[in-house]
């Protein structure tokens, strides 16, 4: 078998048909169009947002805008996080425009640097004067005493002039990007936004929004994640604004990332579509374990990515000549041939609470913790007592081709002990009946969290049916094992 490759998590410089694992062209092709049929409103409609959670495949589209749109925009990107221990990256932000526009020998630009300097010194530092980002709105505060302090010294233009000097200045640089031969029109895409400081984030789109839209030629569309504003907010203004309001203040248009509740086409990448049957029911490989994910909420496309990458090195260790090990887990080996999809699934499973959720892999099989969470939560004393007992007698070292002959022949017992090797932690109450496939959904409990999400799951079909292939001496205590030893 061809060794695989591995996916990247950095973003995809050149976004094709072939590379779109996550199915985002079609939004960017959308973007694409309106940006480009919109010119005529850039005068007043110059702040853009793309709003999606970290991993979401942000940086990825604006690149493809970024390509899409050379005819039409004379294009920059930022990487505001590399710019990050800058002490103010509104400055870094005029000053890459100007390395990017090769614009360093123009006369003027002197000028911008230096009122710009004056207008944004403050920014990053404390804040006094009080300028409204809109109407009715918070107040950017700009301490003024280095700027008085500094005027006082050389007798140069005041706060306000060096205001009106930049605009002037500003659009002198404009009309220099957009001179003869250029596209008439500026895009600045400003991504990773959600990896700076958040005092950071408010003061760069504060910035852009006071000062830099005084031009009528250049339009900014930042990558923004919702929870890193809503938290740059919260600590900035405390209960005072709403981050919800701040943003629509900020921003004319905002656009979204799709939702990422199907992941098929990433899962291609790694699956064959080799066909399963579990308990009557055909499918490919492909289409369980994009079920699978969306069955846990686990569908943020960077971690998605991370865990099929690990999937894929087990795969590449259990090719290796040096591994004989009976016990390692009959996994799908994208070789078009039927494996145990259990084991596939449990693996994936256990990647991902090895990854993402520690405590929750280092508890896992831990029945001493369960005996003394079921104890509490048990309905009554008998039912603890019972429960007791099967966890005295859980499968989690035993070898799948021991259970699935134990739990073909559909023995309660069997199943209970089973099913309480992958039985939740997070409860309120429980039943000897919960243990079973049948009323596993009846469980209580505290919270949502991705063991009762898996459980449930995995009682949608029954023990022996997901077992069928998993004939071989690994085991529970032996896969957690080996994720540990080997990732």
């Amino acid at each position: 078998m061809t060794k695989q490759k591995l996916l990247s998590n950095l973003r995809i410089e050149k976004l094709d048909k072939k590379t779109d694992y996550l199915g985002i062209i079609d939004k960017g092709e959308i973007m694409r169009d309106f940006l480009i049929g919109s010119k005529d409103s850039f005068d007043e409609i110059k702040m853009f947002s793309l709003y999606g959670d970290w991993g979401s495949g942000k940086s990825s589209l604006m690149k493809y805008l970024e390509n899409e749109l050379q005819s039409e925009f004379n294009t920059f990107f930022f990487e505001a996080w590399e710019f990050e221990k800058d002490e103010n990256l509104a400055m870094s932000l005029l000053d890459f425009i100007r390395i990017k526009s090769n614009s360093s020998s123009e006369t003027f630009y002197s000028d911008l640097i230096k009122f710009g300097a004056r207008i944004l010194r403050g920014m990053g530092k404390s804040l006094k004067l009080n300028i409204p980002l809109f109407p009715g709105g918070p107040e950017l505060e700009i301490d003024s005493s280095p700027f008085i302090e500094e005027i006082s010294k050389t007798e140069e233009p005041t706060f306000y002039q060096a205001l009106e000097n930049f605009k002037i200045d500003f659009r002198r640089l404009e009309d220099f990007l957009t001179r003869e031969g250029k596209p008439k029109y500026n895009i600045v895409f400003i991504d990773d936004l959600d990896r700076c400081e958040p005092e950071q984030v408010l003061n760069l789109m504060s910035a852009i929004k006071l000062f830099f839209t005084y031009g009528q030629k250049t339009i900014f569309l930042c990558g923004i994640d919702r929870k890193a504003v809503q938290e740059a907010v919260k600590t900035k203004y405390g209960k005072i604004v709403k981050s919800n309001e701040y943003l629509e203040k900020i921003f004319d248009i905002s656009f979204s990332m799709p939702e990422h509740t199907d992941l098929i086409k990433l899962i291609n990448f790694y699956f064959d579509n080799q066909s399963y049957n579990i308990a009557g029911e055909k499918d490919s490989i492909n289409n369980f374990i994009n079920i699978f994910f969306k069955e846990l909420e686990f569908t943020n496309p960077r971690r998605v990515k991370k865990v099929l990458n690990k999937f894929q090195m087990l795969r590449d260790f259990k090719q290796m000549k040096s591994n004989k090990s009976e016990n390692f887990p009959n996994i799908d080996m994208k070789n078009k041939s039927e494996k145990g999809l259990f084991e596939t699934i449990i693996v994936l499973y256990l990647i991902i609470l090895h990854e993402f959720f520690q405590s929750d892999f280092d508890s896992f099989l831990d029945f001493d913790k369960k005996r003394g969470t079921y104890s509490l939560s048990a309905i009554d004393t008998s039912n603890f007592s019972n429960i007791n007992e099967i966890i005295k007698k859980n499968y989690s070292k035993t070898p799948f081709s021991d259970i699935y002959a134990y739990t073909s022949g559909s023995s309660p017992i069997s199943l209970a002990c089973f099913f309480i090797c992958l039985s939740p932690f997070n409860i309120k109450k429980i039943s000897y009946d919960h243990l079973s496939v049948s009323h596993a959904h009846e469980i209580e409990i505290s919270q949502k969290h991705i063991d009762f999400l898996f459980y449930k799951y995995i009682n949608k079909k029954s023990p022996a049916s997901w077992l069928k292939n998993s004939q071989n001496t690994s085991s529970l205590n032996s896969i957690k094992q080996l994720i540990k030893n080997i990732l």
